[in-house]
């Protein structure tokens, strides 16, 4: 079987710097063509070399390439829906840097627009083997019902010239750090809150929040994350018998990952070996394409992640309780 031939969005921005190695890096796999913003070109050539991909003048030519089979997009977060769109509107497969929208509406307009193609947000971490062992644990039982999680993404951010502290781009740390802070109840749950009420500290946009979400029935999600503080990168999975603790839920593909799990039996630490969460990604990717199955991270999973965002974001602004509405 030919590998998969990927083309690249936004190929200098500092995310994409470490997915296309992984891509490359990944059996089944190659890195065809990149595009980068104009006046870009010759850094973007510098990052196509290793790669021996071709560089096109603008987004639009790596869609009209032939060669490639599937888009990464690495754009700021405005231009993920636009650009995803258009990728799909070109036949092509997207893989697309969270968040994928920022609302539920534009979450639809990408499920309506990808008819048998794939399409999936880059939760890397969902890959990671530690994600899967925690995932694995938590579903065996051993510490009995899930009732709370605590959930915390932090690090220090400058801001001078990052995008991240811009409004009009999308900026803030609920759709960056944020996102990856209230996915793991998401997960954790397999469901999403009855309701939320969050709490902002903003400059031109939000830069830290804590927030608390209800999924009903005693059970609870406690979260925070920051642009300006940090760094704190963990969770943990309180149940009726006992615990897990996800030391570093985020891991670097050069650090070992650590899960502690506390029940009235005892304590015991699992040390998971350092892997690259966005090879583990990219391999899944590929395998949803050529299986023709849905991704682990669905598009029916992005609409609520974005339900949850836009929520976190209303109570934020009102200073109350956000109810979401009842899924069909």
């Amino acid at each position: 079987m030919r590998p998969l031939r990927w083309g690249v969005l936004g190929a200098t921005a500092h995310i994409a710097g470490r997915v296309l190695p992984a891509i490359h890096r990944t059996a089944g796999n190659a890195v065809v063509a990149v595009a980068s913003r104009e006046g870009r070109r010759a850094a973007a050539e510098e990052v196509a070399r290793p790669f021996g991909a071709r560089v096109h003048d603008g987004y639009d030519a790596v869609l009209a390439d032939l060669d490639v089979d599937a888009v990464y997009i690495a754009l700021p977060n405005t231009q993920h829906v636009p650009w995803t769109l258009r990728a799909l509107d070109a036949g092509k497969h997207v893989l697309v840097e969270k968040p994928m929208a920022l609302s539920e509406e534009d979450c639809v307009r990408v499920e309506r627009a990808a008819a048998d193609l794939v399409v999936m947000e880059a939760y890397m971490y969902r890959f990671h083997p530690q994600q899967r062992r925690a995932a694995e644990i938590l579903d065996s039982g051993e510490i009995g019902e899930l009732r709370v999680v605590r959930s915390a993404f932090a690090y220090p951010t400058a801001v001078e010239g990052n995008i991240r502290f811009d409004p009009a781009l999308g900026g803030g740390a609920t759709w960056d750090v944020g996102c990856y802070a209230f996915d793991v109840p998401l997960w954790a749950f397999d469901a999403e809150p009855r309701a939320v009420r969050a709490r902002f500290h903003s400059r031109e946009v939000d830069v830290s929040a804590v927030a608390t979400l209800d999924f009903g029935d005693g059970r609870w999600a406690v979260l925070d994350y920051s642009l300006e503080y940090g760094p704190r990168a963990a969770y943990d999975l309180q149940g009726t018998r006992g615990s897990i603790s996800v030391r570093n839920a985020w891991t670097r593909p050069d650090e070992q990952g650590l899960i502690t799990v506390a029940t009235l039996d005892g304590v015991r630490d699992e040390v998971v070996p350092a892997s690259d969460a966005y090879e583990h990604q990219a391999a899944a990717f590929a395998e949803a394409v050529w299986e023709k199955v849905t991704p682990l991270v669905s598009l029916a999973h992005s609409a609520r992640t974005a339900r949850v965002g836009e929520a976190l974001v209303r109570s934020a602004a009102t200073g109350g309780e956000v109810h979401l509405r009842r899924r069909p």
